[in-house]
């Protein structure tokens, strides 16, 4: 009893814990700040490498794309140009058949006139008489052009098989002489409608009417003054006709 009194009187105070210092709390929350910020700071920088990864691929991919459609697109122009090429190539052409085809058109045109007026001319004859409606010849530097417009009178029957043989009288040396004329060789010209049969006689063999044209080769110092055709069906002659020579133009 004497004891609590003492110790109520004002006897010694009774021990007391000290408390944690604010310090301590300071640093702990510093460095949850910190650890926050370094957290953060590492997934940012790993979001950065990671979005610039993916849009480098972006990138490269799209550049890969544009590279192709720019090879598709030249290849593409390149197949255009072809096709546009042959197309101007096709116009031509079919322009220039066009052009012949009515040339042809225009010169199968003024043949039936020249024959029509030719038949109402000279009678065709009896049926199968071969006649030579129209033939000339005309000096071409060192040789002769003949032109020659044979008919028929036998429609329907089987085609005339004979030959042409051309007959000159001139003068060579100054002497009358009549010879047989040759055809042009080749690589000097053309022999014309009729075959060269090699001899001197040009085969023939058409149904109603024949135009043939053609150069004949003259000798050395010869020079022509009429010139007879001959057509021939075997070693018959059929039917003959002579023209004079004219002049070159």
């Amino acid at each position: 009893m004497s004891e609590i009194n003492a110790v109520g009187s004002g006897g010694p105070a009774p021990a007391v814990i000290p408390a944690k210092p604010a310090t301590h709390r300071w640093k702990m929350a510093a460095g949850l700040l910190m650890g926050l910020a370094i957290g953060f700071l590492a997934a940012r920088y790993w979001f950065q490498d990671n979005a610039s990864q993916q849009y480098g691929q972006l990138k490269a991919q799209f550049e890969q794309a544009v590279t192709q459609s720019q090879a598709d697109l030249n290849s593409a122009q390149a197949k255009l140009d072809l096709l546009q090429g042959q197309l101007a190539v096709e116009k031509s052409t079919r322009a220039g058949l066009e052009a012949s085809l009515q040339k042809n058109q225009a010169e199968l045109g003024q043949a039936r006139d020249q024959l029509a007026f030719y038949d109402q001319l000279l009678p065709a004859g009896p049926k199968g008489a071969i006649s030579v409606r129209a033939f000339d010849v005309q000096m071409q530097g060192n040789t002769l052009q003949y032109r020659v417009l044979l008919m028929r009178n036998a429609p329907g029957d089987v085609p005339f098989n004979g030959l042409m043989q051309f007959v000159a009288n001139g003068m060579q040396h100054g002497k009358a002489v009549k010879i047989r004329l040759e055809p042009v060789r080749a690589g000097s010209g053309s022999a014309g409608d009729g075959r060269d049969t090699g001899s001197g006689e040009f085969a023939l063999k058409f149904d109603q009417f024949q135009r043939s044209r053609g150069l004949l080769s003259l000798p050395d110092g010869f020079i022509p003054k009429t010139v007879t055709l001959d057509i021939l069906e075997g070693k018959t002659v059929r039917v003959s006709r002579s023209a004079n020579v004219t002049p070159a133009d």
